[in-house]
């Protein structure tokens, strides 16, 4: 009875061990697990993702400030290029008008030895302004000018006829001139309109160079009788204007 007794209270009083666990219950057990796990897989993958984009948005970020900053800087060569090619042309230019006007200078000297310095380099200067204005050839002006008056500002004709190129007065009235016919610049100016008129009226170099000379009248009274008009007057011109033009092609060999 007493052993008995004894071990039943021994039975009563010792823990059990282990836990009896159910087929079924094992399997929910490891499905909750492996759910744990995916769901963990997941808060990872997506912090890894998360952070490559991060870094993917930081580096586009960073690619666009170097982009932009290197269209900055294309934009500013490209202002600066710009600005070169247009000192590059106002440079050409000017070292083409000065070499113009001094080689204008020269021919001047050429035509006329003795002529006063300063106004063969005022009238080299004025012909280069104002053939560029006109559309004109400066030899052709040069020739004009020695043949009319000898590079005389002063010089006045037979008929009137005043200046350097010889403009008759009553042009004052038709152009609407109101300088000088003997200041240089306003003859220079206005007789080279003048010969724009008759290239107009003629459409032919020699035709103009004899009503410049003559005057259209007895230009027109010869053509309309069949009669040649020239006085001898052109060809003398012309010969100027191909010994002047002959000495460009001279200075460039």
């Amino acid at each position: 009875m007493m052993e008995r007794a004894q071990t039943g209270a021994l039975a009563e009083t010792t823990p059990v061990s282990l836990v009896q666990v159910t087929p079924g219950g094992r399997w929910a057990l490891a499905s909750f697990i492996a759910q744990l796990a995916l769901l963990a897989l997941g808060l990872v993958a997506g912090l890894t993702i998360g952070r490559r984009m991060e870094m993917t948005q930081a580096g586009l970020d960073q690619q666009r400030i170097e982009g932009e900053d290197a269209r900055k800087k294309i934009d500013a060569l490209a202002e600066q290029t710009t600005l070169l090619r247009s000192e590059m042309m106002n440079l050409r230019q000017t070292v083409t008008s000065n070499t113009s006007e001094d080689v204008l200078f020269l021919k001047v000297l050429l035509l006329k030895p003795h002529i006063d310095v300063d106004l063969a380099r005022n009238v080299a200067s004025l012909v280069q302004h104002d053939a560029q204005l006109y559309s004109r050839d400066p030899n052709l002006i040069l020739a004009i000018i020695a043949e009319e008056s000898d590079f005389n500002p002063r010089a006045v004709s037979g008929v009137g006829a005043v200046g350097l190129m010889q403009v008759m007065p009553h042009w004052k009235r038709v152009l609407a001139i109101n300088g000088d016919l003997f200041d240089p610049e306003t003859n220079i100016r206005y007789g080279m309109q003048v010969l724009g008129f008759y290239l107009e009226m003629y459409q032919d170099l020699d035709m103009a160079l004899t009503a410049y000379n003559r005057g259209p009248g007895p230009v027109d009274a010869a053509l309309i009788k069949g009669k040649n008009p020239n006085n001898g007057y052109a060809p003398k011109v012309l010969a100027t204007y191909e010994r002047l033009k002959k000495l460009n092609v001279m200075a460039m060999k």
